[in-house]
């Protein structure tokens, strides 16, 4: 199910892709196993049990790895808009979920130290009844966070009773 979006919301529209950290784990692992069977091999040790292990890790596994990360970078989404947010968090969860903004009491960006350095991270939407939604791997979350923050501000600000 895909969103609605009219042309007004598109000018309004803010959208957040997957960062690509998500490929990070299936290349460590195809690193050091690929390395592990290479010195295997240069070593002379190329046809014991470690050695085919190593091989059916890299022939397996990471093929599995890459293919999950993919599927999740490319089915991810966030979707800032004027009063809500629709995001869905990957190919296990395909549904476009909507939060409107007026249900949250903040938005907080979560950054590793890496993160810092690369770009990536998590960001947290506040509620009042302390259901915090999170949504990970995103590309640029302090940029996010600003967006959503300075929307909630706008609609906080027209809540407010007088």
């Amino acid at each position: 199910m895909t969103p609605q979006i009219t042309t007004q919301d598109l000018e309004d529209t803010v959208r957040i892709k997957a960062h690509w950290t998500l490929f990070l784990p299936a290349l460590i692992v195809a690193f050091l196993y690929g390395g592990l069977w290479l010195f295997l091999l240069a070593t002379g040790k190329g046809d014991t049990a470690l050695a085919r292990l190593t091989l059916l890790v890299l022939m397996l596994i990471v093929p599995v790895l890459l293919v999950r990360a993919y599927l999740r970078y490319a089915s991810f989404g966030l979707l800032i808009r004027r009063q809500s947010i629709l995001y869905r968090r990957g190919w296990l969860r395909p549904r476009w979920r909507r939060v409107k903004l007026e249900s949250l009491s903040g938005v907080s960006p979560v950054l590793s130290p890496l993160g810092r350095i690369i770009g990536g991270g998590a960001l947290v939407l506040k509620r009042p009844d302390h259901g915090d939604i999170r949504l990970h791997d995103l590309e640029g979350p302090e940029k996010a966070a600003q967006q959503i923050s300075r929307r909630l501000h706008i609609v906080q600000a027209r809540l407010k009773p007088i």
